[in-house]
């Protein structure tokens, strides 16, 4: 008898699980920033009907990792009845639109799709010649996801040429050469000191060199070449 009272409570608690109890009425969503809350719960598949106990957690953490914005996903739940979705997006840093491939750049060089909630004022990003490669948009993602904010509100176009060499265009006209890939961190650093340098001057430069970062050089309106 006692037996047959803990099966019949565990059937009842099991079917209990099934019931509305433990329906999804309360969907949360955290890590948004370009996407919104309710693509990422079409995306994961859950609505206010999903069973948060029964559900697939890990098929709904592939669909959402299976969308480009989204590079990492977890799933967790609250019971009875609250389900969250954790997201980390992509970070845009370009835009990239030439020959017919038309998309957002990443700040790990994955293109994502154009979507509405892409900040404005996201720089081009550009080959030398045709539409960038696979080498290329790595090569501007990584100078772009190196510099400071102050900065990089002032670059409107990273350009690749063929041999790799990477050019910002500033949106005072200044170009800025950094080189081959490699050292984009210190590069950026050196880029925004030769920026304060030349503020602090009230000084007009065409063109900047931080390819080789440790020393920077800056040619003046007047065609002069320092080092700051």
């Amino acid at each position: 008898m006692i037996v047959a009272g803990v099966l019949v409570f565990g059937f009842a608690g099991w079917a209990l699980t099934y019931t509305p109890v433990f329906r999804a009425r309360h969907i949360r969503v955290v890590g948004v920033d370009v996407l919104t809350a309710q693509e990422v719960r079409m995306l994961g598949g859950v609505d206010d009907v999903t069973n948060v106990v029964h559900m697939d957690r890990t098929a709904v953490t592939g669909r959402l990792e299976a969308s480009p914005w989204i590079a990492d996903a977890s799933v967790h739940v609250d019971l009875p009845d609250t389900l969250e979705l954790r997201i980390t997006e992509r970070r845009p840093v370009g835009v990239i639109d030439a020959l017919g491939e038309r998309g957002i750049l990443a700040s790990d060089a994955t293109l994502l799709p154009m979507t509405p909630g892409v900040p404005d004022g996201l720089p081009a990003v550009r080959a030398a010649l045709g539409a960038p490669s696979e080498d290329q948009r790595r090569a501007a993602a990584a100078i772009l996801s190196a510099l400071d904010p102050v900065v990089s509100e002032r670059v409107s176009a990273v350009t690749v040429g063929q041999d790799g060499l990477v050019t910002l265009s500033l949106s005072a006209g200044t170009e800025v050469s950094t080189g081959a890939a490699g050292d984009e961190v210190a590069k950026a650093e050196a880029l925004r000191a030769v920026l304060r340098w030349a503020s602090s001057g009230d000084l007009e430069l065409t063109s900047i060199d931080v390819s080789a970062p440790t020393a920077p050089s800056a040619t003046l309106s007047d065609g002069s070449t320092l080092t700051p």
